[in-house]
């Protein structure tokens, strides 16, 4: 059997249900703390079947090569032997750079043969027109060796690939293409997502994004399988809403697991962003050193996030206050008690 087909093979199945993205952590310099990057890969694997990094807006335009490489062997060698699956974030500003960065995952894959590693990536930067983005990702094809899961948004300025497109080159290469991270705005997405599920089985998952917002939903009515956002903190009840689901729940017990969730990553006067306040829930359990950030020199605020553009940065330090934090520890520990009473 090759490695590709066996590779397939896990993918098929295995790429379902949530996967957080990691939120890189950093020391007090600015400086990636690789050993905290360790311990919340190890963290979300335990409560999700799948983890991600590099694909958050800081991993993928504010870190050096270095820095990528280094942390894509870091959750590869945290995830070698167990059940996780591992995507690792391929997001290139033109097609060159895309292809070196398949590449690097597939070197990063060959030094870890017990990770089951797959790859997520977005248009190239570059790319204005379905043409563009088509180009991209064919370049890959013949190049990566495992599922390479198509995330519809991109940098500013680059269009959505329409259903049409990926549905196509999912045709043309069955075994590298067919898992879609959808995430475009409003009902559009939930639009897209039906459209996508009917589009099996050439398409052969398709997840939710944008911080899950209308995940329940997307469960219940439109094909989601599964869920892609930078929040690793609050994997313990991502897990255990998959797993309800997954148990063949569909009535209130899904829907209470889905509002505390949503109670979790809702404290809108607390410090907004996917990262934001969700720091301080990851340092609660002892997985980043300091809430510092890398933001981007140019960017923009809003409900899904923090969405910059260019390369250069500056840190910024979460500041909360006492009363803050004693709120988000009372969250914290409302969510543990629920998952342990919640359980399947």
């Amino acid at each position: 059997m090759t490695f590709l087909f066996a590779s397939f093979l896990f993918a098929v199945s295995a790429v379902r249900g949530p996967m957080p993205i990691l939120s890189t952590p950093y020391f007090e310099d600015g400086a990636i703390d690789y050993e905290s990057l360790a311990a919340q890969t190890k963290y979300v694997a335990k409560w999700c079947p799948g983890v991600i990094w590099g694909q958050s807006n800081d991993s993928v335009d504010l870190v050096t090569h270095e820095e990528r490489f280094k942390a894509f062997d870091t959750c590869a060698k945290a995830v070698a032997g167990t059940s996780a699956v591992l995507a690792l974030g391929a997001n290139g500003t033109n097609v060159v750079h895309l292809i070196d960065l398949v590449r690097a995952i597939e070197d990063t894959a060959k030094r870890h043969p017990t990770a089951k590693i797959v790859i997520i990536s977005r248009p190239t930067n570059d790319a204005r027109s379905e043409a563009d983005i088509e180009k991209g990702w064919e370049a890959i094809a013949p190049i990566a060796k495992r599922p390479v899961i198509f995330q519809t948004h991109g940098a500013k300025h680059v269009p959505e690939p329409s259903v049409e497109l990926m549905a196509r080159l999912a045709k043309r290469h069955p075994k590298v293409f067919g898992w879609i991270k959808e995430e475009s705005a409003g009902d559009n997405a939930n639009v897209r997502m039906v459209q996508e599920n009917a589009a099996k089985p050439a398409i052969k998952t398709v997840l939710s994004g944008w911080g899950g917002w209308q995940w329940l939903y997307q469960l219940r009515q439109c094909g989601s399988e599964g869920l892609i956002t930078e929040r690793a903190a609050y994997a313990p009840i991502l897990g255990t809403i998959w797993r309800l689901y997954e148990s063949g729940e569909r009535g209130s017990r899904l829907a209470q697991a889905y509002a505390m969730y949503r109670l979790l990553i809702d404290q809108r006067n607390f410090p907004a962003g996917l990262r934001g306040y969700s720091l301080y829930m990851l340092q609660k359990e002892g997985l980043c050193r300091s809430l510092v950030s890398r933001q981007y020199l140019h960017r923009e605020v809003t409900e899904g996030g923090t969405f910059g553009w260019g390369d250069g940065y500056k840190l910024e330090t979460v500041t909360l206050t006492d009363r803050q934090k004693a709120e988000l520890d009372a969250l914290h520990d409302d969510m543990m008690e629920f998952v342990k009473q919640a359980a399947p």
